[in-house]
């Protein structure tokens, strides 16, 4: 059985407080004055802050977190050196540093406290991959990469937006740590970099120059700080072509400026339109009901918690992000009473065999960190949710509930956002300024277009040829007295109950397909209290009968991923891949070619809340021209040519 687990950094500590790592027997920084070494290593020889000073935007890329030191000085001279823009700092770090450890370290960097405090109050769970984090106000985005580095770097983007400006080459010198310092490592530095991206690093030794020079840089020496001789610093001399490993999913051209149409006022659309909103875009939504999420959207409660598989696979990680997205938006929310929720903790019940051993295996592969997950026995389990319950599981503590209607309606209360109701989509057609959208009253213009329109838009989403399946689900709502006594907490079984709040709680849902009827069952009712009454005995006062409740339909995908991006020019694929032989070298294949500044947010299935809002970072990068919000992997797993070039690649395709 592999292993995804995360190994933490395991330190000692001298009389000064310095760390020293165990795994490879060196310092974390100098003795002497960490902060001036980096300041000279690292910034000087990358030529910062002057740079900054000239940027709109800075990227920077580093080998090693390790406690921050080097990430919390270039955050701090970005601050100083300019009031606009954004700093993207991307580190990779195979032991990360224990919360505590990072904290400790963090006494010994006085001049930068109020950064030091963010940073230890948004630092991720050890959990294998990509996290996001952004501070001081949207001004610095920090990409963590937990887990090799040689793995990490594949799954940057190269679009020319996203390269590289300035490399910090860290970590633990290349004696000690030689498997970092491998050609590999340099021919990605090759990859995501410019003609103007520069490097610096505190070692000068003779296989990490020659690795440089030979992946195309030009590598120049300098006096080493302190104690250290020589280091060695340069820029990239000559840029070399790299063929796409999936031409098919190379990411499009920004779109161009304009009003964005967002076609749906449920979370999908609500969702992205506000973050188009929040990067200054003018959005108009248009919807088909008379008001806002009434379809999957306008359920009571809905849980909000991350996905664990035993394996770790392209589900966990996208909905890992996605919880992670979610949260950043949703708690400040919930915080200020603007929504309706409560994230005080869910509770996933191992009501079967199954997800028993899938949660026990993850735990034993994942090592899941008791702040994302915690596993409890039968009676702290009912300890949390306030009553008995059937079996033990597994509790995260920064789950809960949502109102999905109070998110839609904060959403849509952004001044960049109008709405038009009672605007049902009946045509999109491509024209010189955009897209021309129909409806049967009214037609609209903009420069680009996302369509959001959940599952029962079967022919918008069959022009899109979007697998998109409707799957009827229907919810029972509980009033206080159905209730011998209030749940404290929400909990998934087969199905899933929350409270609401107001004593009421809402349990369910069924999952019907293809039933396509609206109305409400009591066969439905019963199949959902059944659930409930399995999961907790002596939860429920009521009958089938005396309940009441609601239908909506979950628009679901093959591979249970939702479907974001941009959306291709299916006669141009039709001509460039599907048609011809899938056996090809990648680089004969063109790229990908697009239908300018049409987009997609739909497929979100069930578990919306913990993907919208991820969906909807993922659109503005591609509508701006930004940086990926997301490694390359889930950006192809969710992409909307997905599914037909998966069946052309396996040679199926006619």
């Amino acid at each position: 059985m592999s292993s995804e687990k995360l190994t933490a950094a395991q330190l000692d500590w001298s009389e000064a407080q310095v760390p020293k790592s165990q795994q490879f027997d060196d310092v974390y920084f100098s003795r002497d004055d960490g902060v001036q070494e980096v300041r000279y290593v690292f910034m000087q020889h990358n030529g910062l802050p002057q740079r900054f000073e000239q940027a709109g935007s800075f990227r920077i890329a580093e080998t090693g977190f390790g406690t921050g030191l080097n990430f919390l000085v270039a955050a701090d001279a970005w601050l100083q050196a300019t009031s606009a823009g954004v700093l993207h700092f991307i580190s990779f770090e195979k032991y990360p540093l224990a919360l505590a450890d990072l904290q400790r370290a963090h006494q010994h960097y006085t001049p930068f406290q109020s950064l030091c405090e963010a940073l230890q109050k948004h630092y991720p769970d050890l959990l294998p991959g990509w996290h996001d984090l952004w501070l001081a106000n949207g001004r610095i985005r920090l990409t963590l990469w937990f887990g090799d580095v040689l793995a990490g770097l594949p799954e940057l983007d190269d679009s020319a937006c996203a390269l590289i400006d300035a490399w910090f080459l860290d970590g633990f010198a290349p004696a000690k740590n030689p498997q970092m310092w491998q050609p590999a490592l340099f021919q990605q530095m090759a990859r995501l970099s410019h003609e103007q991206t520069t490097f610096a690093t505190f070692t000068a030794a003779g296989e990490v120059r020659r690795g440089l020079e030979k992946a195309g840089f030009a590598v120049k020496k300098a006096r080493g700080h302190g104690r250290k001789r020589e280091m060695c610093h340069g820029e990239l001399a000559q840029k070399r072509p790299f063929s796409s490993k999936a031409p098919w999913f190379v990411r499009p051209s920004a779109a161009p400026e304009g009003e964005v149409v967002v076609i749906g006022a449920g979370l999908a659309g609500a969702s992205v339109a506000y973050a188009l909103a929040r990067a200054g875009r003018k959005v108009r939504v248009l919807e088909a009901e008379t008001e806002a999420a009434q379809h999957a959207s306008g359920n009571w409660a809905g849980a909000v918690h991350p996905l664990v598989t035993a394996d770790w696979n392209l589900r966990s990680q996208w909905y890992l992000l996605g919880f992670e997205a979610t949260l950043r938006t949703l708690l400040p929310w919930i915080e200020q009473g603007e929504i309706a929720g409560d994230l005080n903790g869910l509770l996933q019940l191992a009501v079967n065999e199954i997800g028993r051993q899938r949660v026990l295996e993850a735990l034993e592969r994942v090592g899941l960190p008791e702040d994302f997950a915690v596993w409890l026995s039968a009676q702290e389990a009912a300890d949390k949710v306030g009553g008995e319950v059937s079996s033990d599981g597994l509790f995260f503590p920064r789950g809960g509930w949502v109102n999905p209607p109070s998110v839609v309606k904060r959403c849509l209360q952004h001044p960049h956002i109008s709405v038009n109701y009672g605007q049902a989509v009946s045509g999109l057609q491509a024209i010189s300024s955009g897209w021309r959208i129909t409806t049967p009253n009214a037609q609209f213009e903009a420069a680009c277009v996302v369509v959001a329109s959940g599952a029962l838009d079967e022919r918008l989403n069959a022009l899109l040829q979007l697998p998109i399946r409707p799957v009827k689900g229907q919810v029972t709502h509980l009033e206080s007295s159905m209730q011998h006594w209030p749940l404290r907490c929400t909990v998934t079984h087969e199905g899933y109950s929350a409270p609401c709040g107001n004593a009421r709680a809402v349990t369910g849902a069924t999952f019907e397909a293809p039933d396509m009827t609206t109305d409400l069952s009591v066969q439905g009712h019963a199949a959902n209290l059944q659930q409930a009454a399995s999961a907790m005995p002596t939860w429920l006062s009521t009958t089938p009968e005396q309940v009441d409740g609601r239908i909506a339909f979950r628009p679901t995908t093959p591979d249970h991923l939702p479907i974001v991006g941009a959306v291709a020019d299916p006669e141009w694929m039709q001509g460039a891949y599907l048609s011809q032989s899938h056996t090809h070298a990648l680089y004969r294949y063109a790229p990908q070619r697009y239908q300018p500044g049409l987009f997609v947010s739909n497929g979100h299935g069930p578990r919306g809340l913990m993907s919208v809002f991820l969906a909807a970072d993922l659109l503005v990068a591609e509508i701006l021209g930004e940086t990926l919000p997301m490694p390359l992997s889930l950006y192809r797993a969710t992409h909307p040519a997905r599914f037909a070039i998966r069946q052309w690649r396996s040679g199926k395709a006619l």
